[in-house]
């Protein structure tokens, strides 16, 4: 068997400014597409939630570069380093803002690392039996301070999510905090790690 060794550029370097562009274009039409597969008729916040972390986070785990001309499609932008989740900025990602249905979304990643949907005033009951719903997940940790909970949700439904993490922050009752998150470690990264 004959090996193939040729060498091939990235888009953007064999379409220039085209390739751009088709990224672009390319990026809304995903984007589009990956909301309206979720999409309900009864529209809740948490459903919200659920759209931005397929659409940007899972959908993209094999190349997070996608974000940014997503979120500027979406009317987004992305951050200064210094308004930059700084897990993600260390691992040399970025962090975009992105409104969606009348809320604020901030979403973090990096190569090699994660995505992250940060957002105030998670409904957490209906995000969790969305997640279950669409993927499948199990809770797999639980650990809680006196501001937050963290949870670990490993993603069961076979396919190629099948073993990725997802992960719920969210603050304590009476804690004082209204942000939390929703992060995605994809399994690459996950087996990566347990290696």
């Amino acid at each position: 068997m004959q090996k193939n060794t040729q060498q091939y550029l990235p888009l953007n370097e064999a379409l220039g400014t085209q390739g751009i562009i088709m990224r672009k274009i390319l990026a809304i039409i995903f984007l589009i597409a990956s909301f309206s597969v979720l999409a309900s008729d009864d529209k809740l916040e948490a459903q919200y939630t659920i759209e931005i972390l397929d659409g940007f986070c899972i959908q993209n785990q094999d190349d997070f570069n996608n974000i940014v001309p997503m979120a500027e499609s979406a009317g987004g932008k992305a951050l200064p380093n210094e308004q930059a989740d700084p897990v993600m900025r260390e691992l040399g990602g970025k962090t975009v803002f992105v409104p969606y249905k009348g809320r604020n979304y901030i979403v973090a990643f990096a190569n090699g690392g994660g995505c992250t949907v940060i957002t105030k005033n998670i409904d957490l009951v209906n995000l969790k039996k969305s997640l279950a719903k669409h993927f499948q997940t199990k809770l797999i940790d639980k650990q809680s301070s006196l501001a937050q909970v963290n949870e670990m949700l490993e993603v069961t439904a076979k396919g190629i999510y099948q073993g990725s993490i997802i992960s719920l922050v969210y603050p304590q009752p009476d804690s004082g905090y209204t942000e939390g998150s929703v992060s995605f470690l994809p399994a690459s990264v996950v087996n990566s790690a347990v290696k």
